[in-house]
């Protein structure tokens, strides 16, 4: 169902950068600022850094504003926002899942 919503949805070059922005810098600096002070090694901050929380906490958060209110032109924007750092993310985050779980298991074990 998310597939065939994502095909009708129109990534912007401004989307793209958001997508960037995102896995680069915002969620990083929110990893390592909510694991401040922790015990969390540091391998495993950056794998939270990269992959973030999963789950469908922005779907819901997005159906949420569109029921209570949000106009109808912010809320188009911010489907295709929301459907392209998904769509993003199954790509970029699908591709590097396995060598970087390779690599971080691949160090746990030598320790």
């Amino acid at each position: 169902l998310l597939g065939s919503i994502i095909t009708t949805q129109s990534f912007t070059p401004a989307v793209l950068w958001f997508c960037a922005l995102l896995f680069v810098f915002i969620r990083p600096v929110a990893v390592v600022l909510g694991l401040a002070g922790s015990r969390t090694p540091r391998a495993q901050m950056r794998l939270l850094a990269w992959f973030g929380i999963r789950g469908l906490g922005s779907l819901y958060y997005l159906m949420f504003a569109i029921n209570h209110g949000l106009p109808n032109e912010v809320a188009a924007e911010f489907v295709n926002v929301v459907f392209g750092v998904i769509a993003t993310s199954i790509v970029v985050h699908g591709i590097s899942a396995t060598p970087l779980m390779e690599r971080y298991y691949g160090r746990r074990v030598v320790k």
